[in-house]
């Protein structure tokens, strides 16, 4: 299927990715963040593409490599959060949307794992494109302990770089939940990770999370999984951490099974997609509604 190469001027800062060939469906752009050591090919792995699935539905992705990854700008060291993440990607979708918005009904964002985390942070922004809705995965404020011991065991000074062996290890379920091959497969999308994102989730983002969910005021589907290496998921943590988006009018917290954290790439990937896209649906309808329905609801 075709793609086209994203590049665009973040205030000077250059961002790009791939995007499906734009179709100009009135649906909403969907808008893809990929998490930590990986690219925007996250969600274009074959047999696991966010893109060719949303295609073949009618909606329109782009999938953007995020500052420091892909065909993106790096930053200095001392700029490395998701604060500043954020603050580009607005602005490079700012720019998205003054060249293609008017083809489309709106935005929705799909994080996932850190790129779940600057979703939060780009929506908490209020930004001046309209935001229907966001779509979090991979993404969580509890870590184990054995995962905070691994990320700050780093060397520090250089990107991290995952052997496929750490990849299958962290990312994955068991081996029932993913086809024979995929790790190897996903490894297209394979990059290095700058050490401050690790230490970034596992240091400040659990205490800045709850905070940063408070100010998000559009619909939230919020999603987890069974068989989660890097967040200590349970019912009761992901209905607490749903309870953190106290300001959006719509919040769905569940735990998907028979998955692991990388989600897409697993069997139930495409389920999942699915989920997402119509969610991605459901705010357009939501943002559509007359004034008069929601009185009605209420």
């Amino acid at each position: 299927m075709t793609r086209n190469t994203v590049s665009v001027d973040a205030n000077g800062h250059h961002i790009g990715g791939i995007s499906t060939e734009l179709q100009a469906k009135q649906l909403p752009l969907i808008i893809a963040l990929h998490g930590g050591s990986y690219t925007s090919a996250y969600f274009d792995v074959p047999g696991h593409s966010l893109l060719d699935l949303g295609s073949a539905n009618s909606f329109d992705v782009i999938a953007l490599d995020r500052p420091c990854y892909g065909r993106s700008d790096t930053l200095p060291e001392e700029e490395v959060s998701f604060r500043r993440n954020a603050e580009i990607l607005t602005t490079a979708i700012d720019r998205l949307w003054d060249e293609h918005g008017a083809q489309y009904s709106g935005v929705v964002l799909i994080g996932h794992s850190m790129g779940a985390a600057i979703a939060m942070y780009i929506a908490a922004r209020e930004p001046d494109w309209p935001l229907l809705g966001v779509s979090l995965s991979g993404i969580h404020d509890t870590a184990p302990p054995i995962v905070r011991t691994a990320w700050d065991s780093m060397p520090p000074g250089q990107p991290v770089i995952f052997t496929i062996e750490q990849r299958r290890m962290f990312f994955y379920g068991p081996d029932w939940t993913i086809e024979p091959g995929t790790v190897e497969r996903a490894e297209v999308s394979a990059s290095p990770i700058p050490l401050a994102e690790l230490q970034e989730v596992v240091g400040t983002w659990p205490e800045s999370a709850a905070e940063v969910a408070a100010r998000i005021l559009v619909p939230v589907q919020y999603v987890a999984f069974e068989f989660e290496s890097l967040w200590t998921i349970d019912s009761q943590t992901v209905q607490d951490f749903g309870h953190h988006f106290t300001a959006a009018p719509f919040v769905s917290a569940e735990i998907m099974s028979g998955t692991g954290h990388d989600v897409d790439h697993h069997r139930l990937g495409q389920a999942f997609q699915l989920r997402q896209l119509a969610f991605s649906l459901e705010c357009a309808e939501r943002s559509a509604r007359p004034a008069e329905a929601d009185e009605v609801s209420a």
